[in-house]
């Protein structure tokens, strides 16, 4: 008897592996908001224009002309939430 195409295609035991896989990924990736959303900290020009939602170039330009304070552990930049948005709501208009 011949297979028809979905039988030759589909396969129980790849679907299930594959979503297992794509699974992990997500559950990775949402422990890793998580844990970001509960930080007072935000880390790196690439955290700072995330969260302020601009480009890493206007980013950089804030922290060079230290429009938001920072602090540097090693090569690290940190920033606090706190004064991310102090800066935000002094510049709101």
């Amino acid at each position: 008897m011949t297979e028809s195409i979905y039988e030759k295609v589909y396969n129980e035991a790849l679907t299930t592996a594959i979503a297992d896989a794509v699974s992990k990924v997500f559950d990775k990736k949402f422990e890793e908001l998580k844990d970001n959303i509960a930080s007072p900290y935000v880390n790196g020009i690439k955290g700072l224009a995330a969260y302020l939602g601009i480009g890493e170039t206007l980013a950089n330009k804030l922290h060079k002309d230290k429009e938001i304070k920072s602090s540097r552990f090693g090569r690290e930049i940190w920033f606090r939430k706190s004064d991310i948005d102090k800066f935000m709501a002094k510049h709101q208009e």
